[in-house]
């Protein structure tokens, strides 16, 4: 699984749909946890809320 900060940017979006096409699991990271910006039904995309600005920027969802 490979974790996409800024998932719904320019640039995020671009690395989530290039990393969808290669097969990729991937984990979209924006603040909202909107899917506005994503490649449009790109499997193995998982799309998340989070900011990392906060104490605890994603809640008890990020466990090892």
């Amino acid at each position: 699984m490979i974790l996409v900060t800024g998932a719904t940017g320019n640039v995020g979006a671009e690395l989530v749909g290039a990393l969808a096409e290669a097969g990729r699991p991937v984990r979209a990271l924006s603040r909202t946890g909107r899917t506005d910006g994503l490649p449009s039904g790109a499997a193995g995309v998982e799309a998340v809320a989070g900011d990392l600005t906060g104490q605890r920027p994603c809640g008890t969802r990020w466990t090892a």
